[in-house]
């Protein structure tokens, strides 16, 4: 049970860390798309 518990965690870390990257690079695209740049 508690390993599945600890699975699910690092699933949704995983899921969350990877959202927040593809996220951030749609949104660095798009800014390049117009032009704009963003500042770090």
């Amino acid at each position: 049970m508690f390993v599945l518990v600890v699975a699910i965690c690092l699933l949704l870390l995983f899921a969350l860390t990877g959202a927040d990257l593809l996220v951030e690079n749609i949104n660095s695209d798009e800014l390049s798309k117009m032009g704009v740049e963003k500042k770090s």
